[in-house]
């Protein structure tokens, strides 16, 4: 995915909503701080040309009243403790500030930041599936970790040190002026390479950190699947396999990296060098009019601590704007995400009871460029079980997929008791049918919360008997702490079977109206799957339940029976009439499993 060009400054502003308040108001004690910080040295001034020497106090008009209002010189002359307490006093005003700058500042960008995660989150969530099977999930975990850790970043510290950088320029180049007019235009004329220095290092910097930010993604997704899939890399001896995938991977992101960092010092060099430049031709040129008499040695001391107090904000102009660089980054790739169309009609259509039958009308539908489904039409009587036998690619879950709208067809109609399911309340249909998938997903919670998923408060009674009907129950009392066992990141402390039996009891609680398994009974022996197809014609009561297996015994004893090939119903009837159709798909997969278990194979 590449980085959007346009509107990351807008997303950046876009993403402090809510919080702007307390960011201007930060932004004003900012002010306060600096405008003490610039008086503060004027006290030096009077003390050196005025208190130690006898010249007339000559300090800008903004800082004319602090003499009078202490008594004049001779009272200071006699009580120098009066410049100290004045320094005193400015330096703790300012730390007073900068404390309330600081809380205000943080509070506004770690708040700002918590509404985007929360706003990211959300949005992903409505993201439609298609998307998610399209994005590779360590990049997009990268983008919700790390690019908003880098917001975060800018929003509680950066912004803050850019606008500092700003006034910092106009306030110094006034109270310059006040100074010295001279001097001050050779100040602030170094300005102007420093500026276009930065910007050039900018665009290059810019560019660098789009690849780093790429590369690190791809890191990420190495690593994510890596340890989603530790089994079976251990299972197939991959361990070498995978880590110099890691380790190219790596080695990508520290190049990339390196790049950035290369630049970013020479960069941080140019920038000592003009700032160096500047404070000599400031000392030069100064110490030539104070020798003059045109400059007194207090205006002098004040202008250089002036010269050096900009020192630093101009240096860092460069490390900011290359922040501001890696931010933009950041935020043009989590504009990727929230660009994303979400999924509409959620919560729009009708909500009918989905017992009746269904349908499926010259339904094509293809991933991309590659067709699954080829005017197809299949009718399943509400109530009743059925069975859809297929190879690899036939459509056999694609199917599920349409049915639950995670896809849209691209022609034909799906029906539901005579209703388009395009009609449909999305989330109302996704609710009303239950669904076991080949590979489940178990969250690293207990096996109560695991089966009650669907309720935020999980019945022990349901969960119970919906155990006991995937043959479960007794697998689970066998556990030191029964239904109340946490079961591991992705149910790692149930092995594949126990699993699976979860899963489907997981499908069988709350009021499903359709029911189905993905070949989800391929991971029980045939002795559990029996006793799992026996509980369900027990508990079916008017639902329609679509088994999905490769396993001919799983399928036998369903009302009806599907063979898909080529995307179409090439053989449609019971297990007897499929049997009678010599060289039929069926009845040579029948065949060829009895000649397993015949064999010792198993099936």
């Amino acid at each position: 995915m590449e980085p959007r060009k346009q509107g990351r400054l807008k997303a950046l502003l876009r993403y402090t909503k809510g919080f702007r308040i307390p960011i201007i108001l930060s932004f004003v004690l900012m002010f306060a701080e600096l405008v003490v910080g610039f008086i503060s040295p004027l006290v030096l001034s009077i003390t050196i040309d005025s208190v130690l020497d006898t010249k007339p106090v000559n300090v800008a008009w903004y800082f004319r009243w602090f003499v009078p209002m202490v008594g004049g010189v001779e009272v200071i002359r006699a009580n120098l403790w009066i410049m100290a307490a004045a320094m005193l006093g400015m330096t703790a005003l300012s730390g007073v500030v900068r404390f309330a700058r600081t809380r205000l500042n943080t509070r506004a960008g770690e708040g700002s930041v918590r509404v985007l995660r929360d706003r990211l989150f959300a949005h992903i969530q409505r993201l439609p599936y298609r998307w998610h099977a399209d994005s590779q999930t360590g990049d997009v975990i990268q983008r919700a970790t790390t690019d908003v850790d880098t917001i975060r970043r800018f929003n509680s510290g950066v912004l803050l040190e850019l606008v500092r950088t700003v006034l910092m320029v106009l306030v110094g180049a006034a109270v310059m002026f006040t100074i010295n007019s001279g001097l001050a235009f050779l100040t602030i004329g170094m300005v102007i390479p420093v500026a276009l220095v930065s910007v050039l290092f900018h665009v290059r910097i810019n560019r660098q950190l789009e690849e780093q930010e790429a590369a690190e993604g791809r890191l990420f997704t190495v690593l994510q699947e890596n340890v989603t899939g530790i089994r079976v890399v251990r299972a197939f001896g991959r361990s070498r396999f995978e880590l110099d995938k890691f380790n190219k991977a790596n080695d990508d992101n520290r190049d990339k990296l390196l790049k950035v960092n290369s630049t970013f010092a020479a960069l941080w060099a140019t920038l000592d060098l003009l700032c160096g430049i500047e404070f000599a031709a400031v000392l030069v040129v100064g110490i030539l009019l104070a020798l003059k008499g045109q400059l007194t040695i207090g205006q002098f001391t004040v202008f250089l601590s002036y010269v050096y107090t900009f020192f630093w904000p101009i240096r860092g102009f460069g490390r900011v704007l290359s922040q501001l660089s890696r931010t933009l980054v950041a935020a043009g790739r989590l504009e990727e995400i929230f660009q994303a169309k979400e999924e509409e009609g959620l919560e729009e259509g009708d909500t009918p009871a989905l017992r009746g039958d269904i349908d499926f009308r010259d339904v094509c539908f293809a991933y991309g460029a590659n067709p699954v489904l080829d005017h197809l039409n299949m009718h399943i009587p509400g109530g009743s079980t059925v069975a859809i036998l297929g190879g690899t690619g036939s459509g056999k879950s694609t199917l599920t997929l349409l049915l639950q709208r995670l896809y849209d067809i691209d022609s034909g109609s799906i029906t539901v008791g005579g209703e388009d399911i395009r009609r449909i309340r999305k989330t109302w249909l996704r609710r009303s049918i239950g669904i076991v998938l080949q590979e489940p997903f178990l969250y690293s919670r207990t096996i109560l919360q695991n089966i009650g998923i669907k309720d935020k408060e999980p019945s022990r009674a349901v969960a119970e008997a919906a155990a006991r009907d995937a043959c479960v129950h007794d697998d689970i009392m066998e556990f030191e702490e029964g239904y109340d066992t946490v079961v591991g990141e992705r149910g790692v402390t149930l092995s594949g079977g126990q699993k699976q039996r979860v899963a489907i009891a997981r499908a069988l609680t709350g009021e499903s109206d359709i029911l189905i398994f993905d070949d989800s009974l391929s991971a029980v022996d045939t002795r559990t799957d029996a006793a799992i197809r026996q509980a369900l014609r027990a508990r079916r009561q008017g639902v329609t339940t679509i088994i999905i297996s490769h396993r001919v015994t799983t399928l036998m004893e369903a009302d009806r029976i599907f063979v898909l090939k080529g995307g179409r119903v090439a053989e449609e009837g019971t297990h007897e009439e499929l049997m009678a159709i010599p060289g039929g798909i069926y009845r040579r997969t029948y065949d060829i499993q009895s000649a397993a278990v015949e064999g010792g194979e198993g099936a």
